[in-house]
């Protein structure tokens, strides 16, 4: 039976305190590298605790995944943590990315016309995929404008900011060339009947 003095006692709680955290990330990063939710060059958001990371996997080590973020911002993630989130690879190249944009536009236009316009612009931006076709639809329609909401695939999440610009940008050129305006949102001001 071996005894262990005081102080050899509390070297070993200290050492076995230092090394959970290393040894938690080092079996944790043994079993991201088995199971492979993500690889290097995927974009993912990461979902832990309250807290949401989004980037581009750029290096997966032992002890944490590196990720690049959209200002190129890095974030050094532990890979307990990791073990333990919820991930979205946006990665996958079966199941494109859908995003979608709105365009409030005012009245006194032909719907089918402006819808022939979005689609167009649509059709012309490369990054933007021809399957799924692109969609054009009238969403909403009050007394200040007529909603349009188009809808798109891309297969790289990294590029949806770019890609959403080039949009808006080309389709606000050619609505202008048609004669068509966007919408300002319009509050009336009612008088009650003791002011009349």
């Amino acid at each position: 039976m071996y005894h262990y003095s005081l102080p050899q006692l509390f070297f070993s709680i200290v050492l076995g305190l230092a090394l959970q955290d290393t040894l938690g990330n080092l079996f944790s990063g043994l079993a991201l590298q088995i199971d492979k939710p993500y690889s290097i060059g995927d974009w993912i958001e990461v979902q832990s605790s309250g807290q949401k990371w989004i980037g581009e996997v750029y290096e997966i080590s032992w002890r944490a995944t590196i990720l690049k973020g959209f200002t190129d911002e890095w974030l050094t993630i532990p890979n307990r943590i990791m073990a333990g989130a919820q991930i979205s690879n946006f990665a996958t190249k079966d199941h494109p990315i859908w995003r979608t944009l709105t365009f409030k536009l005012t009245h006194g236009q032909n719907p089918e016309k402006i819808k022939t316009i979005l689609l167009s612009v649509l059709g012309e931006i490369p990054e933007i995929l021809k399957t799924p076709k692109p969609l054009v639809l009238l969403s909403d329609l009050n007394e200040s404008w007529l909603q349009f909401r188009v809808a798109y695939c891309i297969l790289d999440y990294g590029h949806q900011f770019d890609t959403a610009d080039s949009v808006f940008s080309t389709a606000h050129t050619r609505l202008k060339a048609a004669g068509v305006s966007i919408a300002a949102q319009r509050i009336e001001v009612l008088k009650s009947f003791s002011e009349l």
